[in-house]
């Protein structure tokens, strides 16, 4: 059997969507854990600072004139996670 320009596309066709379903797949998994992670991250900042009910704010049990924010804390989780990826893959940067 002689293979022509159209199977060809077609196997082409079915190759470039396994590709993106695999992608697409590894990619929202990534994402998922990337999420856990930084909500878990979160709870652990929020576990180490003392809760105010008064204020609403989170501080911290050593120095009690810092106040962190539900935001905040996000903010702070961001950064040192961006910081620890940046060191961990610092050596793919050049």
């Amino acid at each position: 059997m002689m293979w022509t320009a159209g199977m060809w596309n077609k196997v082409a066709h079915f190759i470039k969507l396994a590709y993106n379903y695999i992608i697409t797949t590894t990619t929202t998994h990534i994402m998922e854990k990337l999420k856990q992670l930084t909500s878990q991250m979160e709870q652990q900042m929020k576990d180490s600072l003392g809760y105010d009910d008064k204020s609403g704010f989170w501080y911290d049990k050593e120095d009690e004139d810092s106040f962190y924010t539900e935001e905040g804390i996000r903010l702070a989780v961001y950064e040192d996670l961006k910081d620890t990826l940046n060191y961990l893959y610092s050596d793919c940067a050049y």
